[in-house]
């Protein structure tokens, strides 16, 4: 009888050894005697203790950071570039009988698109282009780990580092254009208030009653101001305000300006 217990006993934990609990986001594969035989989903599933292995992989995805140090661009410059790559096993069978270390090897291959992508580009295509940068290291590393049945989600950029030299030259150079942006915008500017000012000098030069508002206006808007104001009030601007046509006669002898000062 103790004999039977002792049997049963060893029974009992090997079946509890044998007992295996599968997640649901993971699959397991199961060897027996070294020899694929299978794949079991989420639950509970039992595998021969002593005679079959288990291995347990996980799909959900996956970030990776990757980086490269001092890489040289097209242009010749150092770039320090600093990437996430986001993916997740889409073949558990493939990723775990065609690949050694299915983690290290996609690691080892971002790094090395990276470091190709960074060669073969120049610093200011780095700069400006990143969306585009992160599309093309995606499709790169994507044709490589489908093989090992990888499936790759996307690559984000997180950051580009260059010499402190280079900053400053990039600073000023895009100080530079900013102030080229800005007075050809000035000059544009110019060139449409000058044609409005045209047009409205054609106006008042067919309507007297026109350039009468337009003078009253401007006295207005100087008496209206809170500080002390001096304003020279030109000849033809009185004779208009007297009722005098600015377009007077050429014979009639200039005056001198008078002045007024409102509080």
């Amino acid at each position: 009888m103790n004999g039977l217990y002792v049997v049963l006993i060893i029974v009992v934990l090997w079946g509890l050894l044998s007992l295996k609990v599968i997640k649901q986001w993971d699959e397991m594969l199961v060897f027996t005697l070294g020899r694929y035989v299978g794949n079991r989903g989420p639950g509970i599933r039992f595998v021969l203790f002593g005679f079959q292995r288990a291995m347990i992989i996980d799909k959900r995805i996956t970030t990776t950071e990757f980086r490269t140090e001092g890489t040289l661009s097209k242009d010749k410059v150092p770039v320090t570039l600093l990437a996430v790559l986001f993916w997740r096993v889409a073949d558990v069978t493939r990723a775990a009988l065609e690949v050694k270390n299915y983690q290290a090897t996609i690691d080892l291959a971002a790094q090395t698109t990276l470091r190709d992508i960074v060669s073969r580009s120049d610093l200011e295509q780095l700069l400006s282009d990143q969306r585009q940068l992160d599309e093309r290291i995606a499709e790169q590393i994507r044709e490589r780990a489908e093989s090992w049945g990888i499936a790759v989600q996307n690559v984000e950029i997180r950051d580009i580092e260059i010499p402190a030299s280079l900053q400053d030259v990039l600073s000023r150079k895009a100080q530079a254009q900013a102030e080229k942006e800005a007075r050809r915008i000035y000059g544009e500017a110019e060139v449409i208030a000058a044609e409005e000012f045209v047009k409205a000098a054609r106006l008042y030069e067919h309507s007297t009653t026109a350039f009468r508002l337009r003078g009253l206006n401007v006295l207005l808007e100087a008496v209206k101001s809170e500080q002390n104001t001096l304003l020279f009030i030109p000849t033809e601007l009185t004779d208009m305000l007297k009722g005098i046509s600015p377009t007077g006669p050429a014979e009639a002898p200039p005056r001198a300006a008078e002045s007024a000062i409102t509080e």
